[in-house]
């Protein structure tokens, strides 16, 4: 910013070129900062799953959503807004139009499958949302498939199976970067994740891996003195 105005100054003959030369070679102070949020291991990412399985339609639904998030990366936002159309049952994969108007397809891993399968039977096939929103009855479940479950809801569920899972802090999107360690883990390269994760610059998709920070917490756990 400081050299910006420093140009700006020159431009406009507010300040000698010399001393606009000096302040435009001036190289910026570069930090580095620890990630933010963490990636689930795989015990954790069991643990998550499982606690969601109560033999509900509810318990089936947000297992299915968090497979979702989990094994393809999704934001919260792209989930909610998922539809039954979006579905490819026989190369089991999403396609959608996600964050910047990117349209991407999306697959799940073969480990998951059954989440989906088994929300699949609950839901039924008829048009509309994807994972919408349930009325709980006395007696039997009705499904919203014309409205969409909110963002804000999606966190509140992810809170509740946290606490019930024993996870400690946990956010939505750090089951995207759960998805990303374990694209990278599996030996993915970065140019793929990106195009998995629909974000614009590499260096973004690179903020996402936590493997070197997972490696190095499994290591001073183990140490002893």
């Amino acid at each position: 910013m400081f050299k910006g105005v420093a140009k700006e100054a020159w431009s406009n003959d507010l300040l000698p070129q010399s001393a606009y030369l000096k302040i435009s070679s001036l190289k910026s102070l570069k930090f580095e900062r620890l990630p933010k949020g963490r990636s689930l291991d795989l015990e954790e990412g069991r643990r998550l799953l499982e606690s969601c399985f109560n033999g509900t339609t509810k318990g089936f639904r947000d297992r299915a959503i968090f497979a979702v998030m989990m094994g393809c990366g999704l934001r919260r936002a792209e989930v909610v807004s998922l539809k039954l159309a979006n579905w490819n049952c026989i190369d089991r994969s999403f396609s959608f139009i996600g964050k910047g108007n990117k349209e991407r397809r999306v697959y799940l891993p073969k480990n998951l499958d059954k989440y989906i399968d088994e929300w699949l039977i609950k839901r039924g096939l008829g048009a509309g949302t994807f994972f919408p929103p349930i009325c709980q009855g006395k007696n039997t479940d009705k499904l919203k498939l014309d409205m969409e479950l909110t963002s804000t809801s999606i966190y509140r569920l992810l809170m509740n199976q946290a606490d019930f899972a024993d996870l400690g802090k946990i956010r939505p999107h750090d089951l995207r970067r759960t998805f990303a360690t374990r694209m990278l883990e599996a030996g993915s390269d970065l140019f793929i994740l990106q195009k998995a994760m629909g974000h614009s610059s590499v260096a973004t998709t690179a903020r996402y891996d936590y493997r070197n920070e997972q490696s190095r917490r499994k290591v001073c756990k183990e140490l002893t003195f």
